[in-house]
């Protein structure tokens, strides 16, 4: 395992809002102009993931699973956004992986981002032949609730909001020269000041999770609870159900063991590459000299609990795929 790689989360997440939409509608679908789809190259070393960006659609090392994801992700209505539960799907739902670029005809001005929903729906549809449906299944998840003790994660001694990030390049609309975050430069993992600097102190607004050879450590500052609801979804592969109510900002720091949790994407369908792993179950246990607690056992430390349940929760149904025609 290697140290120093290190996940960025921000307050919004690119994708986290985007709408669902039914495949029943009768209305035809709109479409990408040019699509090319290849199989990724085994030795690609990076970073998976895309998304729009002017009149382009570029996915980089993407499976299916992270596809749908894109395609068909709820929206958000004010709560923590969990990723949308895909049932059945071929065994390579997330070991093949595909590079995508698409360009779309920008002459309508800017599209919405439902718009390219609809567009990567209809790519599945033509070229992996999907078929697929929602249903509402009652399933397991997860309440979130306060321990018995009371709560003890730190509420931050500054509540005003930290400024928010700019959003995603917006399709067919300019293309920013980089980035625009609120928090400035960094210094790099393993810096004095950096994310593995064991005095780091996350910019407000930010959240961060780190893997080193004891284990991952979630730190936040000034965020809400939602944030790190949105995380730990990820993290259990449930939906979690918000009945802590605590409001305001907050700061926290915990670490916990990578066993039996899922590593999460990032916004948009990127994703860890080399060092924190492919999305799914962590591999390589921790070194540590004492135990390190599993995430449920951490979390007690913030006075938060986790209690499984059963709820309804909507899911994508995958009736039949099949891998993508050649270009």
């Amino acid at each position: 395992m290697k140290t120093g790689k290190v996940v960025l989360l921000i307050a919004a997440a690119a994708f986290a809002g985007m709408p669902l939409f039914s495949q029943t509608s009768q209305i035809p679908k709109p479409s990408f102009e040019v699509i090319s789809i290849k199989p990724t190259a085994p030795s690609t070393n990076f970073i998976r993931g895309g998304g729009a960006r002017g009149d382009k659609y570029t996915m980089t090392g993407a499976s299916l699973r992270m596809l749908l994801q894109n395609a068909y992700q709820r929206p958000s209505t004010g709560g923590p956004a969990s990723q949308l539960q895909i049932i059945g799907g071929p065994n390579w739902i997330d070991s093949d992986r595909y590079d995508i670029q698409a360009t779309a005809n920008c002459s309508q001005g800017v599209l919405s981002r439902e718009q390219v929903q609809l567009m990567v729906q209809s790519m599945l549809e033509d070229r992996f032949q999907l078929k697929a449906h929602m249903e509402t299944r009652e399933l397991p998840i997860y309440n979130l609730v306060v321990a018995k003790d009371g709560a003890k994660i730190k509420p931050s001694a500054d509540q005003t909001p930290p400024p928010l990030q700019a959003g995603p390049p917006q399709p067919c609309g300019p293309v920013p020269d980089a980035p625009v975050t609120p928090f400035g430069p960094l210094p790099a993992p393993g810096q004095r000041g950096g994310p593995l600097d064991p005095n780091f102190a996350p910019p407000r607004g930010g959240m961060f999770m780190m893997m080193t050879p004891t284990g991952l450590t979630m730190q936040a500052a000034g965020v809400p609870l939602a944030n790190m609801i949105n995380m730990l979804q990820q993290l259990v592969g449930r939906p979690i159900i918000d009945k802590a109510d605590l409001k305001g900002l907050f700061d926290f720091k915990f670490q916990f063991s990578p066993e039996g949790v899922t590593l999460p994407s990032l916004p948009g369908g990127l994703q860890p590459g080399p060092g924190l792993g492919p999305a799914g179950p962590a591999t390589t246990p921790p070194t540590a000299a004492d135990p390190v607690p599993s995430l449920f056992t951490a979390i007690q430390e913030l006075g938060l609990r986790l209690e499984s349940a059963k709820g309804p929760v909507p899911v994508l149904v995958v009736d039949s795929v099949q891998k993508p025609t050649e270009n």
